[in-house]
């Protein structure tokens, strides 16, 4: 597949699942050989039609952080393969990974992984990453778009996204002035109600300390 069919994200997605979970050395190599290829695309090399926007390598790379590549890659490096392009793959990948992390700023990762849908638990799911950078959720054109993601995740079938997306709106809610009515607005309160009392108990707890932040003025007060 080219760049134009890879652009939405979910070819990325589904190569990094195959080097996850591959249980085959040919799976894996095929699949960072592809990884390599898509990292390393140049849209000088492959221009779009004219309309469309250019897609290269970084792009790729931003996607291939939001779904945690780096994290398999790292895994990948403690397995014993026989096979050397895997093993150079392997070096090629984690070298474009860790500069291109490094070059994002702390908001841009968090962007790229609330777009990408692929919520872990880390640094920018904390009070300190939310009273810093509240402000940038309301996005370029003031549209709320993260917050939109957000809302719609908590529908996610998988409970830690859900559970994730709880506290990032509860968070957006404390630090954003005027964020529990634009949370009301959005439509978030309906969806994380139901969860109260959902079975796991750790997307309960944070459902239920979502929806206390969006009724209470001062969280800090009550916590």
């Amino acid at each position: 597949r080219g760049p134009v069919d890879a652009k939405d994200g979910a070819a990325v997605e589904a190569l990094t699942v195959m080097v996850s979970t591959g249980p085959r050395e040919k799976v894996v190599r095929v699949a960072l050989s592809a990884l390599v290829n898509l990292a390393n695309c140049n849209a000088e090399e492959s221009p779009e039609p004219a309309g469309v926007t250019k897609v290269d390598g970084g792009v790729f790379l931003t996607d291939m952080l939001a779904c945690k590549l780096l994290k398999s890659i790292q895994f990948l490096e403690d397995r014993q393969f026989t096979d050397p392009d895997i093993v150079d793959d392997i070096k090629i990948l984690h070298k474009l990974l860790a500069d291109n992390y490094k070059e994002m700023s702390r908001w841009e990762v968090y962007k790229t992984e609330v777009e990408s849908g692929h919520l872990t638990w880390g640094s920018t799911h904390t009070e300190a990453f939310f009273k810093e950078n509240a402000r940038m959720m309301e996005g370029k054109d003031a549209d709320f778009k993260l917050v939109k993601v957000l809302i719609a995740l908590l529908s996610s079938k998988d409970d830690e996204i859900a559970a994730i997306a709880c506290h990032d709106i509860g968070e957006f809610v404390r630090f954003y002035p005027n964020g529990r009515a634009i949370a009301k607005r959005l439509g978030a309160k309906e969806l994380v109600m139901p969860l109260i009392e959902h079975e796991n108990i750790d997307l309960q707890r944070h459902a239920l300390q979502c929806v206390s932040k969006m009724m209470v003025q001062n969280w800090e007060y009550v916590k």
